[in-house]
C-alpha cells in the first residue's frame, strides 16, 4: 500500500512541477504571489509580521485557495484528459489512487505555505534586523496543524466536487460556490448575534488564546476533511459511475 501511496503521489507532483516550470500554464501567478505574500505584505506589516492575529488564521486560508487548484483537478481532470481510465486500469488499488492525490494536494498545500513563510521571515530579518519578532515553537506547531487541517478539508471537499462532475471547470465553479457559502455564512451568523453576544465571544476568544482556538480549528477541520475523504473512497472505484461524463 506505501509503494501504491508513493506512486501515485510522485506521479501527481510530476504533474505540478511540471506545471510551474512553464510560466504561461501558471508558473509566472505562483512566482507573484510568492513575491507578494513573502516580500511585499512582510515589508508592510513590519517587524511583527510573523505574530500578527491576522497573518497566523491567513496561513491555513491562502493553504486552502492553493489545494483546491490541485485538487479539483483530482478525478474531473483525469476525466477530462481520458486518463482516468488508464488509472482505473492499472495495478493500483482504488484507495491507493484516492488518498495518494489527497496527499500530494496536502504536501502541495504545505510546501507553499512554508516557503512564503520562510521568504516572508528572511525579509523581515533582513529589513528589520533585531526588531523582527519572531513566533513561538507552541504557536508554530499550532499554524503547522492548521495549515494541515485546511488543506486536508478543501481537499476532501475537492475530491467530492471532482467526483461529481465531468470537467475541471465545472469542479472549479461548484467547489467555489461551496467555499463562498462556507466563508459568507459564518459571517452571516456572526453579523446575526448582535453586539451583546459578538462581545462575549471576542471576550471568550481573547481569554482562551490564539493557540487554544486554532489547535481546536484544525481538529474540526481535520476531522471533517477525513470524513469526506472517506466518503470520496468509498464513492470512487472501478464498476462506478465515475467514469461517466
Amino acid at each position: 500500500m506505501i509503494t501504491d501511496l508513493w506512486t501515485v503521489i510522485r506521479k501527481e507532483w510530476i504533474e505540478i512541477l511540471d506545471q510551474f516550470s512553464r510560466f504561461k500554464r501558471g508558473g509566472w501567478s505562483v512566482l507573484l504571489v510568492i513575491l507578494f505574500l513573502g516580500v511585499f505584505v512582510p515589508l508592510q506589516i513590519g517587524p511583527e509580521w510573523a505574530v500578527t492575529p491576522a497573518m497566523f488564521f491567513y496561513w491555513p486560508f491562502l493553504t486552502a485557495s492553493m489545494t483546491s487548484t490541485i485538487v479539483t483537478d483530482s478525478v474531473a481532470g483525469e476525466r477530462e484528459r481520458h486518463t482516468l481510465e488508464t488509472l482505473l486500469a492499472s495495478r493500483l488499488p482504488d484507495a491507493a489512487i484516492l488518498l495518494g492525490k489527497v496527499i500530494a494536494a496536502v504536501l502541495y498545500g504545505y510546501a507553499f505555505a512554508l516557503t512564503n513563510l520562510a521568504i516572508g521571515m528572511i525579509t523581515v530579518t533582513v529589513r528589520f534586523g533585531e526588531a523582527a519578532v519572531y513566533m513561538s515553537w507552541t504557536r508554530f506547531a499550532v499554524l503547522l496543524s492548521l495549515i494541515g487541517g485546511s488543506a486536508l478539508l478543501v481537499s476532501g471537499l475537492g475530491l467530492a466536487v471532482s467526483l461529481r462532475t465531468a470537467t475541471v471547470r465545472q469542479a472549479q465553479q461548484l467547489f467555489g460556490v461551496f467555499l463562498l457559502g462556507a466563508t459568507m455564512l459564518p459571517l452571516a451568523a456572526l453579523a446575526a448575534l448582535g453586539e451583546t453576544r459578538q462581545a462575549a465571544i471576542v471576550a471568550w476568544a481573547q481569554q482562551a488564546g490564539i493557540e487554544a482556538i486554532g489547535a481546536w480549528a484544525s481538529v474540526i477541520m481535520t476531522g471533517v476533511g477525513a470524513v469526506l475523504t472517506g466518503w470520496a473512497v468509498l464513492r470512487f472505484g472501478r464498476g462506478t459511475r465515475v467514469l461517466e461524463d
